[in-house]
């Protein structure tokens, strides 16, 4: 109650003040001149001016929000675009990956290691493979036992494991006889080390 009567006594005294001012008087004087039939139209006037001016920042806004639609729309396509291409990308690595691994798989071991090697972030300088040896046991046998020596200089003992993981969950088979470690007594962690494999394909007749 007592904001509802300040509010009507500051509207009060802004009225008083205003009616007093010397502009609004000439105003006044010049609204008394006019005939009833010109205040009617001055009046409709009026209204239709602050209708119109409603109706415009009505239709500006409205102009706006479709104009923030529309560029979220342009937006909203780009990244759909944008996604579909990335998966195709995606798609596209796996096919060539799967073909590299394939092309791999059936080549010389040497290449074979060197992909998986290369799977697991070891660089191709820091790997070295011994040639190929028979096996003994595998001689007049339908698959073939091959031996080699894998030696990896200045990698981390994850990359050890993974590499060792690596081959003997590959697509050809494997068998990781021996496996020696040399620390260097490096204090950053990095090692040497030497893979003693059997590597197993079907004899050429």
């Amino acid at each position: 109650m007592q904001s509802k009567a300040a509010l009507s006594r500051w509207l009060s005294n802004a009225g008083d003040y205003i009616s007093e001012q010397a502009w609004f008087q000439q105003i006044k004087s010049k609204w008394d001149e006019f005939d009833q039939q010109s205040k009617t139209y001055l009046r409709l006037g009026f209204i239709a001016g602050v209708v119109l001016l409603v109706v415009a920042i009505v239709m500006s806004s409205m102009a706006g929000v479709y104009r923030l639609k529309k560029e979220l729309r342009t937006k909203s396509d780009l990244l759909r675009v944008i996604e579909s291409a990335n998966d195709e990308l995606k798609r596209l690595q796996g096919v060539t990956s799967r073909a590299a691994g394939a092309a791999a798989a059936q080549g010389p071991w040497s290449a074979y290691l060197e992909s998986t090697a290369g799977n697991y972030q070891i660089d191709k300088s820091a790997l070295t493979i011994s040639p190929e040896k028979p096996a003994p046991s595998s001689s007049g046998s339908e698959v073939k036992e091959s031996l080699l020596d894998i030696t990896l200089k200045h990698v981390n003992i994850r990359q050890v494991i993974l590499f060792a993981f690596g081959l003997e969950s590959g697509p050809r088979p494997v068998k990781l006889r021996n496996l020696q470690i040399d620390t260097k007594n490096d204090p950053s962690g990095y090692m040497d080390a030497t893979f003693s494999i059997s590597a197993f394909s079907l004899a050429n007749k």
